[in-house]
């Protein structure tokens, strides 16, 4: 009788651990989903900012590669807009009449030197703006006198009082220009 109720015993034991088994089987899939789950939800979070940063990188390094070309692009910029002043007032010394023969020889030698550095500017990049007879454009000049005349146009320029200089696609100075109004005399009457 003993070994009946320990068979018994043994018996409700194992029906219980295989109930325990499938009840611990259920918690242990589900726990596995769950797991499963956050893994995943956290591997879309961490290659979303992988993506984010790599764009972000990719980004930088376009910007960087630009930025490295425009600073060849306009490297000797500095250079020529420096040099230009001393050539324009070089060039003016050049035009001004010459007291006798012998300073007119040398000016026809300084005139050639000053239209070298200009060619060699000019291979740079640096070309002078167009201004004289055409419509004002302030983008690339500067008016610092008006007049009124008749027989032209309204904001033609009449005169250049300082050439202006592009440099490659960037204005290096402005031309400095006269330009016609015609209703000068009528506005300031009003």
């Amino acid at each position: 009788m003993a070994e009946d109720i320990k068979e018994e015993v043994l018996e409700e034991e194992a029906v219980e651990t295989q109930e325990d088994t499938k009840e611990s089987k259920k918690e242990k899939k589900n726990k596995y989903k769950e797991q499963i789950a956050k893994l995943e939800a956290d591997y879309a979070e961490l290659k979303n900012e992988y993506l984010k940063v790599y764009a972000e990188m990719e980004n930088t390094k376009r910007r960087l590669k630009e930025e490295a070309i425009k600073d060849r692009k306009y490297a000797s910029q500095k250079v020529v807009g420096e040099l230009i002043n001393p050539i324009d007032m070089f060039n003016k010394i050049l035009d001004m009449p010459a007291p006798s023969q012998e300073v007119a020889n040398y000016q026809i030698g300084f005139k050639m030197i000053a239209n070298q550095l200009l060619e060699i500017l000019k291979g740079e990049g640096l070309a002078p703006i167009e201004a004289l007879g055409l419509e004002f454009n302030p983008s690339v000049m500067q008016a610092v006198q008006t007049e009124c005349v008749e027989d032209k146009d309204d904001n033609i320029v009449l005169s250049i009082m300082q050439n202006g200089y592009m440099y490659k696609d960037r204005v290096l100075r402005p031309a400095m220009v006269v330009v016609n109004k015609k209703n000068l005399d009528k506005k300031e009457e009003e």
